[in-house]
């Protein structure tokens, strides 16, 4: 999970913030305002189409979050294979979560691209939220990832090209996504990238506007946000160089275990060029994971990026199209084949504590994909 610190950000701070402990959770607010209502958008339920979990047979838990977990599920009505994220009131309240609950619910309703995954109902109980979005059977390239330690540059080339694309999606539709990592990148039954995880992403956001929320994931947060003087769109663009870095290389720019050490390092230290990276490949390196957010590769439009000599021979039209054959193909023998998840996962519990007696209505949470 990404995470974030929810208190006024100092935006004139000179040093950058190593101590900090982030709890592993959603977004929260960038001020210590109350929470406000945040527009609904897609609301399209009838009274007669409600659902609950009880309409859906639970067959195994393939992730887990700091506010639930998410669980594959079964359609009873037309057996279709769905993914649930459920998220719990009692935490999203104790903390003002919220309006982050609301956002991602309306981002996922709102993205419409096979790059993305698809939200087709949300719903609630007394005391959790639910999120059933489409079932990804290839798994997390995290997964594929750490099988293989690094991947061929061509490879790389590929994940890289159609990551770029859906970052150039988001950004079109003023959506800063704010946590790429591989455990945010799936794969689909044809090995093609679908992002998901909009927990951290911030909507309605102009180019060069700023937000001041401190959050992200350790091993790819952008200096910027550690410096805590706002950041813009170029935030994705740094997390973007730091996953090209770990599929080349097998680890996150300036890695270390001691979290405050890698976080002072990405800030005071040259970034380290491998001998597993070619020219061109350093070079992309070294223009996406610059320090300076308005020197970085990408800070003048994604076209430099595509334009990088890194992606020499990739037709960006087939990009676009999902047409370019995948690298990975997922081995998968049947409908519900989970072998492309963690095994820890798959061997959590599937029963969930019992309902509390929260009663807090999330006023518009409610969705029905329209068909």
């Amino acid at each position: 999970m990404g995470m974030c610190q929810n208190k006024e950000l100092e935006q004139t701070s000179k040093q950058p913030n190593f101590k900090a402990k982030f709890p592993e959770a959603e977004e929260q607010d960038d001020t210590n305002e109350e929470t406000t209502q945040l527009p609904i958008e897609g609301e399209s339920v009838a009274s007669n189409q409600k659902l609950s979990m009880q309409d859906f047979e639970l067959i195994k838990v393939i992730g887990r979050g700091s506010f639930g977990k998410v669980l594959l599920v079964k359609k009873l009505d037309d057996q279709q294979l769905l993914a649930v994220k459920i998220l719990r009131k009692n935490m999203l309240s104790k903390k003002k979560y919220q309006d982050q609950a609301i956002q991602e619910r309306n981002i996922m309703s709102q993205i419409n691209s096979p790059f993305f995954v698809k939200l087709r109902y949300a719903f609630q109980s007394p005391s959790r939220l639910y999120m059933v979005m489409d079932f990804m059977q290839g798994g997390e390239l995290f997964l594929h990832l750490k099988k293989n330690v690094r991947f061929p540059e061509e490879w790389v080339q590929f994940y890289a090209a159609e990551i770029l694309v859906a970052i150039d999606l988001l950004h079109k539709s003023n959506i800063m996504y704010r946590d790429l990592k591989p455990e945010n990148i799936l794969l689909d039954k044809s090995g093609h990238i679908v992002l998901t995880d909009f927990g951290l992403s911030k909507l309605g956001f102009e180019k060069n506007e700023m937000t001041y929320t401190f959050c992200g994931t350790p091993e790819y947060v952008a200096p910027e946000i550690l410096y805590q003087r706002g950041h813009t769109f170029t935030v994705d663009f740094y997390s973007y160089g730091a996953l090209i870095y770990e599929m080349l290389s097998g680890t996150p720019p300036h890695y270390s275990k001691n979290k405050k050490e890698m976080l002072k390092n990405r800030c005071e230290k040259p970034l380290e060029m491998r001998s597993c990276f070619s020219f061109y490949a350093a070079s992309l390196l070294k223009g996406l994971l610059t320090k300076d957010p308005g020197l970085r590769l990408g800070s003048n439009g994604i076209k430099e990026i595509k334009k990088h000599n890194f992606f020499n021979g990739i037709d960006w039209k087939l990009v676009e199209q999902r047409k370019l054959q995948p690298p990975i193909i997922p081995k998968i023998q049947y409908a519900q084949d989970l072998s492309n998840f963690d095994a820890p996962y798959l061997q959590q519990p599937i029963v969930d504590t019992p309902e509390s007696k929260l009663n807090e209505t999330f006023v518009g949470f409610t969705y029905h994909q329209q068909m």
